[in-house]
């Protein structure tokens, strides 16, 4: 056979195979970022941060001390859905901003928060916009929430306590490898019970609790959960001296990685399976490894 006109019989075939894989490609979409996503906004003294899974599922917690200001971060990020939305208490440096949330046009499946009530107006806002969505409402309870590939526990308050600090609810998310707890603003009297009940142990990052406040720390919190990075959600030159000297010694003293909100603005945390994050600030990026060593990207 004339390999010539073999190969000019096979042309029209070879034209339509790559025309097919050329519309396929076309198609396809782009694979997912294999990474995990914490972004703890710079909302000045409050908490607010979004958690968002390699799949694109999403957890708000907190939504810090203005009406408006976690709204317009999310509407930056193009966040339609909020699969979660915690609050970790009822104080109003962390649920002015739900209201808004709720009430902007983004859907959110899930509402959390201590279940303690409390008579301040910013939490009467919060109970209304609560109750005119259509969001389902989670008790506080020992549980499970799977985001996609990371699961988030929830730690459930103390009981029989009233106030808002050590009624907090605790999260600990998990991605492979990578842990992060959020511990809002629990003070020694919660976070010994959490350790007492809940076995908590090593964890890669650690929200802070009470922007860093002297009673938001202690020496065996942090020697049991001993973290590799710390954030500090807190606003500059507040009046309450936070962070304190005290909490910041502390981790020195244990060699943590420690970022706050008031010097570096908005932290973002991107973690892999294999438990390797790296944090962007408006500083370089900079990356912690396994075994907490630390390296300048």
């Amino acid at each position: 056979m004339n390999t010539t006109t073999s190969q000019r019989s096979r042309l029209p075939l070879l034209l339509a195979a790559l025309s097919a894989l050329a519309a396929c490609l076309a198609t396809a979409r782009p694979a997912a970022a294999q990474h995990l996503t914490i972004r703890f906004f710079n909302v000045g003294q409050g908490d607010a941060a979004l958690v968002t899974s390699p799949e694109g599922k999403t957890m708000l917690v907190d939504a810090g001390p203005e009406r408006d200001e976690v709204d317009r971060y999310l509407h930056r990020l193009h966040v339609d859905t909020l699969d979660l939305m915690v609050a970790s208490h009822n104080h109003a440096d962390h649920i002015t901003g739900i209201p808004a949330v709720l009430q902007s046009g983004t859907t959110v499946r899930f509402y959390l928060d201590n279940g303690v009530p409390t008579t301040t107006q910013a939490y009467a806002r919060v109970l209304r916009a609560v109750q005119r969505s259509r969001v389902t409402y989670l008790n506080p309870t020992a549980r499970t929430i799977h985001l996609g590939s990371v699961v988030v526990r929830v730690i459930p308050p103390m009981p029989g306590v009233e106030t808002q600090n050590n009624t907090s609810v605790g999260l600990l998310v998990t991605y492979g490898a990578f842990t992060a707890f959020f511990a809002g603003d629990a003070e020694s009297l919660e976070r010994d019970y959490w350790l007492r009940t809940d076995h908590l142990s090593h964890v890669t990052l650690l929200k802070v609790a009470h922007h860093g406040s002297s009673n938001g720390t202690d020496a065996r919190w942090l020697a049991a959960l001993t973290p590799c990075v710390a954030v500090i959600s807190v606003g500059a030159h507040n009046r309450y001296g936070h962070p304190s000297a005290k909490t910041l010694r502390l981790l020195g003293a244990a060699r943590v990685m420690t970022l706050r909100t008031d010097r570096d603005g908005t932290v973002e945390v991107e973690a892999n399976r294999s438990g390797q994050v790296t944090i962007h600030t408006g500083e370089a990026a900079r990356t912690a490894r396994p075994g907490c060593r630390v390296a300048q990207n």
